[in-house]
Parts: C-alpha cells; sequence; structure tokens
C-alpha cells in the first residue's frame, strides 16, 4: 500500500483532511499530531504543520523519518503574484523556492546547491487532472515562500522581479528543500486567497475559508488517483 504524506500549515486548511481521516488513529511525536488512515486504498498521515518555513520543514522531516511516506502533498491557500491567478484559482507548482534568502545563490554555490526546488512531474499532471474533473481553473508555475504574509504591492513586485513567481505562502519551499535533500517526490497545491498586496488582508480574511477548503478537495482527488 502506498504512503502518502498530506501538510497543512493551518486548521481551516486542514479541516476537511482531517474530517476525512477521521475514522484512523492519531501519532504524538513531539508537539506533532499526525492522522493515520487508510484512505482510497493508500496509508495517508496527515498534520498541521503550522505556519512558517520551520514548522513545515520540521513536520516534513517528521513525516519521512518517523512513517517512511513515498511522497508528501502540501495542500493550502496563497497569495496571487501573477496577474494569471485570481480569487479561488488553483497554482499547481512546477517548482518553490525562497524570496527571503538573500543573496539567493547562497544554496546555489553551496550544499545543496540548488536553490529551485522542482516539484513531481506525475503528481503535477495529475493534480491539473483533478482540478480539470472538479471545474477548477488552474495553473503550473512558480511558488515561493518567505516568512512573511504579504500585504504590500511594493514588497509584491520586488518578490515578483526577484523570483518570476506566480504564488507566494509561507511554507512550500521549506518542504520541497526537504524532499529534495530527502529525494522524496513532492506536490505543493495552493488555492488563491488574496492578491499579496494591499488589500491582501482584508481579501484573506473573506475568502481563506472557501480557498481552504477547494484545496483540501483538490488534495484529497489527487490522493485517490496516485
Amino acid at each position: 500500500m502506498k504512503k502518502i504524506g498530506i501538510i497543512c500549515a493551518m486548521d481551516n486548511e486542514f479541516a476537511l483532511i482531517k474530517q476525512t481521516l477521521a475514522h484512523g488513529r492519531t501519532a504524538q511525536i513531539g508537539r506533532c499530531t499526525f492522522y493515520c488512515a487508510e484512505y482510497a486504498g493508500k496509508d495517508i498521515i496527515a498534520a498541521t504543520g503550522g505556519i512558517g518555513k520551520v514548522n513545515a520543514a520540521a513536520c516534513a522531516q517528521m513525516m519521512i523519518s518517523n512513517f517512511g511516506v513515498e511522497c508528501i502533498v502540501f495542500s493550502g491557500v496563497a497569495g496571487a503574484l501573477s496577474d494569471k491567478l485570481h480569487i479561488f484559482d488553483i497554482i499547481v507548482a512546477n517548482d518553490v523556492m525562497y524570496h527571503d534568502l538573500f543573496p539567493a545563490s547562497l544554496l546555489r554555490d553551496n550544499f545543496p546547491n540548488c536553490d529551485c526546488f522542482p516539484t513531481d512531474a506525475r503528481l503535477a499532471e495529475l493534480a491539473e487532472t483533478v482540478c480539470t474533473e472538479l471545474g477548477l481553473h488552474c495553473i503550473r508555475g512558480r511558488v515561493v515562500s518567505g516568512d512573511q504574509f504579504i500585504t504590500d504591492s511594493i514588497v509584491k513586485a520586488r518578490i515578483i522581479s526577484d523570483t518570476h513567481g506566480d504564488a507566494t505562502e509561507m511554507e512550500g519551499a521549506a518542504v520541497g528543500h526537504v524532499c529534495y535533500l530527502n529525494n522524496l517526490p513532492f506536490a505543493i497545491l495552493r488555492c488563491i486567497s488574496d492578491g499579496a498586496d494591499d488589500n491582501g488582508e482584508m481579501d484573506f480574511d473573506t475568502f481563506v475559508e472557501q480557498a481552504a477548503h477547494r484545496c483540501a478537495k483538490l488534495t484529497l482527488g489527487l490522493v485517490e488517483r496516485i
């Protein structure tokens, strides 16, 4: 049976997944609670890892080291950088990178000699297919991460210029980094909750619940097809 890890940052992103796995058991490792259940013929290990890069990286490594997951899917919301993305659209990441690492060449010029972590092509293609089946508009692109909630159009413009990113959030690159170090396939799925601009905080508060639910449905649909 395939063993798949699912990580979300926040409880509202995790709600539908937690409900779906309610028939299973929980395992406590340190301060993290992992929900373990069979779903769609797969062994699922899922958790709310918390907000930010360190929380996400720690959760991913716990899943790999303690449960032996064969791939990790990160599900949640993001702010749009690309003008091709609007509220409730989906971005299926082709790759992930940090937007708050300066200079960006540090990771490229030193171990692990990679500053942009590619997602698994097969998982991304399957996620695109599920989006079509669910009637969700999606694009493939670059997701960039930093320990910042972006609500400033000037900061947004700087991130776009520096990274050529399509969406921004706070965890994906850290999960990708850990998976890259472990030679583990991963997918980053995000539903747009805001424009990462001067209206970002108000938009986020308005749309986060619906965006989180849509991405969770996509994630469960992807798991069914892996």
